[in-house]
């Protein structure tokens, strides 16, 4: 009992021996690892060196072998230029002195420069001239705002309607204009006589349209264009002053780009009077008068080309030689009582009737005698102007479309047309405080900008 006890403790003694031994013997490994890989590196670090140093010493001992390699390259390199080169101007000597000694070769030879020359600078020029005709063909001038002319990408880009505007019959003259019946006479014939001016190839007459704005002056223009088969073109007077020196080559432009036309070109000029003043009274820039004289030099002859309309609020501040290419004058007038019935039934069937009546019909009308309500406003709106009183139209539809059931009603209309004379009264009130201020009494007051119009200088007395 007692010996197994002993061998027992004797085998406990012993294992924890071994475990006690176990961290040391780790560790002198890890230290016998660590010196080999440390002699290792030490031995590579040694062996480059040596490698280094064998390169270095067998490069030096080289050196001159190398140069001597570059400098015979380079000598044979030398040497082959130089041939070349002799070679070269040998053969051209020769070719020359044959060339020169042959008469017929330098006869062609000149000949063929010449016509080199000749084929570059008609090159050049003939590109010039391409490129104004195209310009002119199909660029848009830059003084034209609005054109019915179409041009060649305008075509592509737009085939049915072209189609359409090719096969389209002409249309009456005065469609949708309501004017007096005497003045509705006088354009009809006006409308007539180009018509028919067009079709023959005649010389066209030069017209001037005169009296207070929104009067219908640019509608019937372009009505008259369509009527006729014509192009319409308009340009304001009042984009010509600050062209400045370019204004004579804008004006030029304009007038060579109408006579291009085949169907004829309505030119219509807005506010004329801004820039064909008069150049004795008026204190004008010389980039102005520059244009002036183009636009007269230009329009000195009847043309069957173009017809110049002319349109203006002060008629009597153009230049007479203006005046003498003037044919024939029409005044438009603000409309009467009977045209202002007939202009707010239009535009009330026009703007609200049709509206309610076809498409998505959200706009709706309340229940009243609509022909007693546009009697009763064509009544109010004395002294209004045919463009304030589409304006009306457009606000009763606008206000129908802000309320909230889209009911448009008769207080609405009441209100609109109240407002609509109110402003109206502000504006005469300014015209005539402008008036007063002024030493002219015309009747009628251009709102364009002439400020390039040089004010006259007052003079003190001593």
């Amino acid at each position: 009992m007692i010996n197994c006890c002993n061998r027992q403790e004797f085998k406990r003694k012993t294992s924890k021996n071994k475990k006690n031994q176990l961290p040391g013997r780790n560790q002198c490994e890890k230290k016998t690892i660590e010196h080999e890989a440390e002699l290792r590196h030490k031995n590579e670090m040694l062996r480059l060196e040596a490698e280094m140093k064998a390169r270095a010493k067998s490069e030096r001992e080289n050196k001159d072998i190398h140069l001597e390699q570059i400098r015979v390259r380079a000598a044979e390199q030398r040497k082959t230029i130089l041939e070349s080169i002799q070679t070269a101007g040998s053969v051209l000597g020769a070719g020359l002195q044959t060339f020169i000694s042959d008469w017929d070769k330098v006869m062609a030879a000149v000949t063929g420069v010449t016509l080199l020359a000749v084929g570059i600078y008609s090159a050049k020029f003939g590109t010039g001239v391409a490129a104004r005709f195209i310009e002119n063909r199909l660029g848009k001038p830059s003084l034209i705002r609005e054109t019915s002319r179409l041009t060649f990408f305008e075509a592509i880009k737009h085939p049915i309607r072209t189609f359409r505007r090719l096969t389209v019959k002409p249309e009456d003259a005065l469609k949708g204009i309501i004017l007096k019946p005497s003045l509705e006479a006088q354009l009809r014939d006006i409308a007539i006589a180009t018509r028919h001016t067009k079709s023959n190839n005649g010389f066209y007459r030069n017209i001037l349209f005169y009296g207070p704005p929104g009067t219908g002056k640019t509608m019937f223009a372009k009505s008259l264009a369509r009527h006729s088969g014509m192009d319409y073109a308009i340009m304001t007077g009042g984009d010509v002053a600050p062209m400045g020196r370019d204004g004579v080559t804008a004006m030029h432009r304009v007038f060579d780009w109408a006579r291009t036309s085949r169907r004829g070109v309505l030119l219509f000029v807005d506010e004329a009077d801004a820039f064909l003043r008069k150049r004795s009274q008026e204190k004008i820039s010389e980039d102005l008068r520059a244009t002036l004289n183009a636009f007269l030099f230009r329009t000195g002859e009847q043309s069957n080309k173009f017809m110049l309309a002319l349109s203006s609020n002060l008629p009597e501040q153009f230049d007479w030689a203006i005046n003498d290419r003037i044919d024939e004058m029409v005044e438009f007038d603000v409309p009467s009582l009977g045209e202002r019935n007939r202009m707010v039934r239009l535009y009330f069937e026009e703007y609200v009737l049709k509206p309610a009546t076809e498409g998505k019909k959200r706009l709706k009308v309340a229940q009243f005698d609509y022909g007693a309500k546009c009697s009763e406003i064509a009544a109010k709106v004395d002294g209004l102007s045919g463009r304030e009183i589409s304006k009306l139209g457009v606000a009763w539809q606008a206000a129908a479309y802000a309320s909230d059931d889209g009911i448009l009603t008769e207080k609405i209309i009441d209100e609109k047309v109240a407002d609509s004379i109110r402003a109206h009264k502000k504006k005469v009130a300014w015209q005539k405080e402008q008036e007063s201020k002024s030493d002219s009494g015309s009747t009628y007051r251009s709102l364009k900008d002439v400020s390039a119009f040089i004010p006259p200088v007052s003079q003190k007395a001593d």
